[in-house]
């Protein structure tokens, strides 16, 4: 499915996210590793809060309900949320 340019921005931040969660789960990864990620994924999340996935107002097409590649986007976003918190439920304290 296409994506409006912002998405295809936030979608490609989520994707590195995703692979960079990977990568550490294979490796003795810390509570610092995982807030890092953490971090860049607030980042997106604010983006998000704030109505940045797209102009749900807009008048281009009175029946749109989001942009294309919203949902998509808003799903990996929970997704990368998920790995985070079992990496974080794996760590040994």
């Amino acid at each position: 499915m296409p994506m409006v340019k912002n998405l295809e921005n936030v979608h490609q931040e989520l994707m590195d996210i995703a692979r960079e969660s990977a990568r550490l789960s294979y490796t003795k990864y810390t509570s610092d590793d995982v807030e890092k990620l953490q971090n860049r994924l607030r980042g997106i999340d604010s983006q998000y809060n704030e109505g940045a996935f797209g102009d749900m107002s807009s008048t281009s097409d009175c029946g749109r309900y989001e942009e294309e590649g919203q949902a998509q986007v808003s799903n990996e976003l929970e997704k990368v949320h998920k790995t985070l918190h079992v990496m974080l439920s794996r760590i040994d304290n």
